[in-house]
């Protein structure tokens, strides 16, 4: 109880144990680093991860509480890393947003652990990540775009027969027409072709290359094109 009594008590209420109180600092800034780099990385949707990136989360906490304990420690010494920080040029581009709201999460959790908020940084630490986790449930803000297009060529006695019509029934929950044209270039029988274009709903999207061989399969059906797009998102 005397230990968690502790982590919640500001640095100016702790005892004068300086060596033991930044050893605690930085121990509790790698973990919270931990915890915030491992949810990251479970969390993250897009093409441009970086691995050195979770190292640097992890890094950022344990500067900012080692930066936050030298503050604390003297004014002077204060003034001193205000100058010294102002003189580093940070040219690292930081391209998505979500990036940008860790290292600060990272660097309020350090400075939170520096001075001495232990309980505020592990509690702030958890339920940011546990937000995130539920964002990345939820997939909150995606942009889901369940319906494909389906683009082929077909002869134009067998658009409206029974078997075309029972295959997309069979794989689509719900299809309609966009266009249907009259191709220039005649069937191997001289019959005439449709170029046609519709928009489907698969029940199932992993199935579509199953709905291309099967209609391959049951009509002569030239030039198959499926478009699938379940779900846009944004690319860094």
């Amino acid at each position: 109880m005397d230990t968690l009594n502790e982590l919640f008590r500001p640095i100016q209420m702790l005892p004068d144990r300086p060596t033991e109180r930044l050893i605690l600092s930085l121990l509790i800034a790698f973990i919270i680093g931990q915890l915030n780099a491992w949810c990251y990385k479970w969390t993250y949707r897009g093409v441009s991860y970086s691995r050195t990136f979770t190292h640097a989360l992890i890094l950022i906490t344990i500067v900012a509480a080692m930066s936050m304990s030298l503050v604390a420690s003297n004014a002077l010494v204060a003034v001193g890393l205000l100058g010294g920080l102002a003189i580093i040029r940070f040219r690292t581009v930081v391209r998505d947003a979500r990036d940008t709201a860790y290292v600060f999460l990272c660097l309020i959790c350090g400075m939170a652990a520096g001075f001495g908020f232990h309980g505020t940084a592990i509690i702030g630490a958890v339920v940011a990540n546990l937000v995130a986790g539920y964002l990345h449930l939820t997939a909150f803000g995606a942009w889901h775009a369940a319906d494909s297009l389906l683009r082929f060529q077909i002869k134009a006695s067998a658009l409206d027969g029974s078997v075309f019509q029972s295959l997309l029934a069979r794989f689509c929950r719900r299809f309609s027409v966009i266009s249907v044209d009259e191709s220039r270039t005649p069937g191997p029988a001289g019959e005439p072709m449709c170029q046609c274009a519709y928009k489907v709903r698969l029940r199932d999207p992993e199935r579509g290359p199953d709905l291309v061989a099967a209609l391959k399969a049951a009509l002569e059906i030239q030039a198959v094109h499926l478009l699938i797009d379940q779900q846009q998102e944004e690319v860094a």
